[in-house]
């Protein structure tokens, strides 16, 4: 089957691309990166690190450079992108135009749950006071962005193989 070579998740915090990717990406075969990770290890330090030490503008640089980086590797790849980095530096474009996007959008209310749960590894959600209230307000504001991927999904794997079959 011949896939699309990059495949980018896409969607809030919390909304599992991390933990589904990795099974869609041994499913399909192909190399798995998550792209938070992969700034972490770029610039040695943990993401609340980046977020305290040099803010949100910084940390949005290292992702836009992390997601060229990992764009521009020629081996099939599944990527599991932080929850704004479609919202920023133009970054869904260059996802649509480098392969296949989806957007898994979970049920806000378990997002709310599992971030809940994850604060302290989470900067913008540790930072929030009314965590239900803040969440559905990011999530209506980064919906226009998400909503432009080519896939959406609730993190059904038969449904997004169908779909990937399909192209």
């Amino acid at each position: 089957m011949a896939y699309p070579k990059k495949i980018y998740l896409v969607g809030m915090p919390g909304s599992g691309k991390s933990t589904f990717g990795k099974k869609l990406a041994e499913r399909l075969g192909r190399q798995f990166f998550d792209l938070d990770e992969q700034i972490e290890k770029m610039s040695g330090m943990t993401i609340p690190e980046i977020f305290a030490d040099a803010g949100e503008d910084q940390f949005r640089m290292f992702e836009t450079y992390a997601l060229g980086m990992i764009t521009q590797l020629n081996e099939p790849s599944l990527i599991a992108t932080g929850g704004g980095a479609p919202c920023f530096n133009g970054n869904m474009d260059l996802m649509n135009e480098a392969g296949c996007t989806i957007f898994l959008d979970t049920p806000l209310d378990e997002i709310i749950n599992r971030v809940s749960n994850d604060r302290a590894t989470r900067p913008l959600v540790n930072d929030m006071g009314d965590v239900k209230a803040e969440m559905t307000a990011l999530y209506n504001e980064r919906l226009t962005f998400y909503q432009q991927a080519k896939f959406t999904s609730d993190s059904d794997i038969e449904e997004i193989m169908s779909y990937l079959d399909a192209l």
